[in-house]
């Protein structure tokens, strides 16, 4: 009588289910933070992947006129440099905004910033910048020359 019962059972227990969903949630748990991590890193590389094409742009404008883009407000392309950027790119986007930088004399001539008040994006994409770099509060610069 016991193995008929167990035959006609058709379903899941709640104690079955239970056991389901804490098993999903504990991988949940330990997927999640690691998740998160690479979400910070691709919008980190993607603001630095920006910061690659100011500095591209800025040598090929150097190399045709012989001189530097000059210095213009955050956010602004310098005057003749946006014939050296891709046609729809701009240095404001939704989560910072990118400065051009020409100092103009020693130690470093040209740099570019980027500006987040996110210390989230700003920080990782500090870390995975090449020397030379320096952060000052929400501008996280890279020096080009």
């Amino acid at each position: 009588m016991i193995g008929s019962t167990v035959k006609n059972r058709k379903g899941v227990t709640l104690i079955e289910l239970l056991v389901v969903v804490l098993i999903v949630s504990i991988l949940a748990a330990i997927a999640q933070p690691q998740l998160t991590g690479l979400i910070v890193k691709a919008r980190a590389a993607d603001a630095i992947s920006d910061m690659q094409v100011v500095r591209v742009a800025v040598y090929n404008y150097q190399s045709d006129q012989q001189s530097w883009p000059d210095d213009v407000a955050r956010g602004i392309v310098p005057p003749g440099l946006e014939d050296y950027l891709p046609g729809d790119f701009g240095l404001v986007k939704d989560d910072y905004t990118l400065d051009y930088d020409y100092w103009g004399g020693t130690p470093f001539t040209v740099g570019v910033t980027l500006i987040t008040s996110d210390s989230t994006l700003g920080r990782p994409a500090l870390e995975m910048l090449a020397s030379p770099k320096w952060n000052a509060g929400d501008k996280y610069t890279w020096v080009i020359e």
